[in-house]
């Protein structure tokens, strides 16, 4: 009977020691799922980030470009600008002198050939004088851009560093 009640409660122990392990196994099996279900959307959630991130760059690098060809197109209209108000100067200058001729005692009879001229340069002054307030237009077109521009990329350089301050 000794032998039973040994036998037996080895037996008991057996069991125990079974169903303690196969609810450790079935407790495991569920914390494994779980992190498994954890890892994968902190995967997503880094996919999304690196994707916005990408997304963000390439946006910002278009900008960027964008700014630097307004920029050289400014320099390029400052440049043409400053040509076209030496022309104009020098015309200014010529037809002062040829108007000085024209009122000068004795010269009161130019010649038609100097007439002709004298309005075709008149014209000619009136003419880049229109390009020039066109161009100042276009100068003020582009700088108002290059503003916009600014403003995009002084934008974008804030959401990457707010996008950087949340992946940290």
């Amino acid at each position: 009977s000794k032998l039973e009640k040994s036998g037996h409660s080895e037996g008991g122990c057996w069991k125990s020691l079974s169903l303690f392990l196969i609810a450790a196994a079935v407790l495991s099996l569920c914390l494994n799922a779980y992190q498994f279900k954890l890892i994968d959307g902190y995967l997503r959630d880094i996919q999304e980030l690196n994707d916005n991130h990408n997304n963000k760059h390439s946006e910002w690098e278009a900008d960027r470009h964008s700014v630097e060809e307004c920029r050289a197109e400014m320099q390029k209209m400052e440049s043409h600008m400053n040509n076209r108000e030496t022309e104009k100067n020098n015309l200014e200058q010529e037809v002062t002198r040829l108007t000085k001729l024209h009122e000068e005692p004795g010269q009161d009879e130019l010649e038609k050939g100097q007439e002709e001229q004298l309005k075709r340069e008149q014209e000619e002054l009136q003419r880049q004088q229109e390009a020039q307030r066109q161009e100042a237009d276009q100068q003020r077109h582009q700088e108002e851009l290059n503003q916009e521009a600014e403003q995009l990329r002084q934008l974008l350089e804030g959401q990457q560093r707010q996008q950087e301050e949340q992946q940290h």
